[in-house]
C-alpha cells in the first residue's frame, strides 16, 4: 500500500485549501493502493468477485483515511439506472409513534437503537430526521407528500406503542425498513435482536452459574412482540432438561401480575430468575424473599440502572438500529422501493454480561 505517500500528498493539498479535503474519494483510495475505482467500489459493497484479501485492504485504507460513500453520487448512480428514481438520499425519515411526555426518548432501548442509526448514518455520510405521526394528526398523505416535496425517499419505520400503522401512506413511492418489532403489521424487511438465541443464551450462562431451575418471567405484550420467541426459547431448553430440573415460564397477564407470580413461585419453585421490566425484587420481597441468598436474578435486556446490579443480556440495539438503516440504504441504492416480494429479517445476537 502506499498510505504514507497519501496521507503526506494530503497534508500537503490541506495546507493550500483545508475546507477543501475533508472528503475521501473512491479515485483516492484507488490511487494510494493502485487499484481501479471499479474495484474499489466492489470492495466496499462487500462483492465477492473481488478476493477477500483485497477487500481486506480497501476496508482497512477507508478506515485509514476516513472514507465515507457520498450519498449524492448513489442518488445519481441510481437515477441513471432508473429514470424515475429521482430526490434527496441524504435524509432517512424515521417515522415514529409513542405517546407520552418525551415519548420514546425516555426508553434505554429506544434510545440505544436510535443511536446506532445514527452513528451507522454518520459513517455513511446520511443525516436522520424524526417524524412523529402525531405531528401529522395520523395522516399518511400529509406525511408522504410532506416527504416526497422534501425529495426523501428513505424511511425506517421505527418506534411505537401498539397503534396500527398509517392509513394511506403510499410505501411504494419509498425504501422503506423496519426497525425491531415496531410496525410489526407491515410486512416489510427489518432487522431485530434475537430473541430466541438471546434467551437460550442467558438460560445457558445461569446455568453455568450453578443453577438449575431458572424461570424466564416477562410481560404478555413484550412476548407477543417478540414473536413468541421468548417463551418459545425457555420451552425449548426446558424440554431439554432432566424433568426435577424443568421451570416452567411465566407470563403474566397485566391485570393479574402479582397474584400469579407468586402461584408460579409456589408451584415452579424456581432457584434462578430470567425477568424483563416487571416488578419482581417488590414480589419477591412481599414474599420474604431476598436477592441473591435466596433466589437468583438476571435480566433480559438490562436497563442502564440493572447493568449495574446483576447480570444479564446486552443485545447489541445500537447494531439492530445500524442494521434496520443498512436496509433502507441498500433499497435506495438498488433502486427497490414499497414492500418486498418476501420480507427479510436481520437478527442480530446479543452477548452476556457479568453485573457492572
Amino acid at each position: 500500500m502506499h498510505l504514507p505517500y497519501l496521507c503526506k500528498s494530503l497534508r500537503t493539498i490541506s495546507a493550500y485549501h483545508p475546507p477543501m479535503q475533508e472528503r475521501v474519494t473512491m479515485a483516492v483510495l484507488a490511487k494510494s493502493l493502485g487499484l481501479s475505482e471499479s474495484t474499489i467500489s466492489r470492495a466496499l459493497r462487500g462483492d465477492r468477485r473481488i478476493g477477500e484479501e483485497t477487500r481486506s485492504r480497501v476496508a482497512r485504507a477507508a478506515k485509514e483515511l476516513g472514507y465515507r460513500p457520498n450519498p449524492w453520487v448513489s442518488a445519481l448512480m441510481s437515477a441513471r439506472k432508473n429514470r424515475s428514481g429521482n430526490g434527496e438520499v441524504g435524509t432517512v425519515a424515521v417515522v415514529t409513534d409513542y405517546h407520552g411526555k418525551d415519548g420514546w426518548k425516555t426508553k434505554d432501548v429506544c434510545r440505544w437503537e436510535y443511536e446506532g442509526i445514527c452513528r451507522r448514518a454518520d459513517e455513511m455520510g446520511y443525516r436522520v430526521e424524526e417524524f412523529a405521526m402525531s405531528d401529522f394528526n395520523y395522516d399518511g398523505h400529509r406525511i408522504s407528500k410532506t416527504l416526497i416535496a422534501r425529495g426523501i425517499r428513505g424511511v425506517l419505520l421505527g418506534f411505537t406503542r401498539e397503534r396500527k400503522f398509517l392509513s394511506g401512506f403510499p410505501l411504494e413511492a419509498f425504501s422503506v425498513a423496519g426497525l425491531s418489532t415496531y410496525f410489526r403489521e407491515v410486512a416489510v424487511n427489518r432487522a431485530n435482536f434475537h430473541g430466541f438465541h438471546n434467551v437460550q443464551l442467558a438460560l445457558h450462562e445461569i446455568r453455568k452459574l450453578g443453577f438449575r431451575r431458572t424461570g424466564l418471567v416477562v410481560p404478555e405484550l413484550n412476548n407477543r412482540v417478540s414473536g413468541y420467541l421468548w417463551s418459545g426459547a425457555a420451552l425449548d431448553w426446558q424440554r431439554r432438561l432432566p424433568e426435577n430440573e424443568r421451570c416452567n415460564p411465566l407470563v403474566p397477564t397485566a391485570s393479574h401480575e402479582d397474584a400469579e407470580f407468586t402461584e408460579w413461585m409456589k408451584r415452579e419453585k424456581p432457584d434462578s430468575l430470567l425477568v424483563y421490566k416487571l416488578p419482581v425484587k417488590s414480589w419477591l420481597a412481599k414474599a420474604g424473599l431476598r436477592i441473591p441468598d435466596d433466589i437468583h436474578l438476571s435480566y433480559l435486556y438490562r436497563t442502564q440502572d440493572e447493568m449495574t446490579e446483576w447480570p444479564g443480556i446486552d443485545g447489541n440495539l445500537p447494531m439492530v438500529g445500524a442494521a434496520a438503516f443498512d436496509l433502507v440504504i441498500e433499497g435506495l441504492h438498488t433502486n427497490r422501493y414499497g414492500l418486498p416480494p418476501q420480507a427479510k429479517e436481520v437478527l442480530i445476537k446479543g452477548e452476556w454480561r457479568p453485573s457492572n
